[in-house]
């Protein structure tokens, strides 16, 4: 890493520098800020700082044993991650998985123990996923799509409605994109002192479990955390697929399925009768302008967010520009346009001492964490696809 850095240096120096100041910050201002970690240059005389300060790389972080199957050194090197934020004010850890999960009409927690009871779905992490799936059960099991490795540490459950054509058959996304966020330790959002303090900032409880989005329960009701967009055409977002695609999504963009879990937790219950009422959302309700986690709602905790991705096919858009694809759930809305109904659900079974690291370190150190890098110079097996 030492030589990388040594190369970097001679690339940047001044000299060179003033011949050609854009290139030489268009090719190292990332690669700078991902070795040094820290915010991207905006000019050569800044990237020239960062190099001069740029601390040491050293080894990897000792990991404990029983997690070391699952791991190896980031990037090869043990390389570690830039800022996420930088004011340092969030973190993020991020990886994909494969879409190729489980694929059933079971849903462990509106319908547990009940094969078959629910509306189909595409599920992501745990292969293990059936209707008598729990945190526990899940935590027994060895086969993901997200990170394939002697070990799994990550053996969460995570799902959704099918993306399905006209006749029924399943659309299965390339990959899908798991994020989980949140302020980062004595960062603004976790300062109680500070006017963007969010909530007390916590750990993601082990065991948790939600579902959010489209409401059945409610199904009139105003969706939060569940949009969709594509690549090309606006690239807002949207709440259904006829209006995406009315807006100039075409064969070839990438159409994605963009559903963001609550961010604050009551503190008490891992679930709730309706799977949702343990969770709120941060809000703007104290008048003041920023987000906090609202009464009843007091722990702040890494949100996690998944962007179910596929790419477009002429198949999936009418000639009149319309949607022929939906959702395996849109028929319980009486009128729903296609993709009106997308929600998603989530049952947490990380292994403790690797969901430990990545807390410790892109979270609370406002690190941008991707490909299953766990912040600390070590990353999960198979996780970067």
């Amino acid at each position: 890493m030492r030589r990388i850095l040594a190369v970097l240096a001679l690339l940047a120096a001044p000299a060179l520098a003033a011949s050609v100041p854009s290139l030489t910050l268009v090719n190292l201002k990332d690669p700078v800020a991902r070795i040094c970690r820290v915010a991207p240059a905006t000019s050569v005389a800044q990237l020239w700082a960062q190099l001069n300060a740029c601390p040491s790389i050293a080894a990897p972080t000792p990991v404990p044993v029983d997690i070391s199957a699952g791991l190896k050194p980031s990037w090869g090197t043990g390389e570690l991650p830039g800022l996420y934020t930088a004011d340092r004010s969030e973190g993020a850890f991020r990886f994909t998985c494969k879409g190729d999960g489980p694929v059933n009409n079971d849903d462990p927690l509106v319908y547990p123990g009940q094969t078959g009871a629910a509306h189909q779905h595409l599920s992501w992490g745990n292969r293990a996923f059936n209707a008598n799936s729990t945190h526990a059960s899940l935590k027994t099991g060895t086969l993901t799509n997200c990170n394939a490795a002697p070990l799994s540490l990550n053996r969460s459950s995570y799902w959704m409605p099918t993306l399905i054509d006209g006749a029924g058959a399943v659309i299965r996304p390339e990959l899908v994109s798991v994020y989980y966020k949140r302020g980062s330790k004595g960062g603004k959002f976790c300062d109680p002192a500070s006017p963007w303090f969010v909530g007390a900032c916590s750990s993601l409880p082990a065991g948790i479990a939600y579902v959010f989005g489209w409401n059945a329960l409610d199904p009139a009701a105003k969706v939060q955390g569940a949009s969709w967009y594509c690549t090309g055409g606006d690239k807002l977002h949207h709440a259904d697929l006829d209006t995406v695609f009315a807006s100039g999504c075409r064969p070839g963009d990438i159409l994605v399925a963009n559903t963001i879990a609550p961010d604050c937790w009551d503190g008490k219950r891992l679930d709730s009768a309706d799977h949702r009422s343990h969770m709120a959302y941060a809000d703007y309700s104290r008048g003041d302008g920023m987000a906090h986690c609202p009464a009843g709602y007091p722990m702040y905790i890494p949100q996690e967010e998944n962007k179910a991705m596929w790419t477009v096919t002429p198949a999936m858009i009418g000639a009149d520009g319309i949607a022929r694809v939906m959702l395996s759930s849109d028929h319980m809305k009486p009128g729903a346009r296609p993709g009106e109904t997308l929600h998603a659900d989530y049952i947490e079974a990380w292994n403790p001492a690797a969901k430990a690291i990545w807390e410790a370190n892109c979270i609370d150190k406002a690190l941008s964490c991707s490909g299953g890098d766990l912040g600390n110079g070590w990353q999960l097996i198979g996780a970067a696809w």
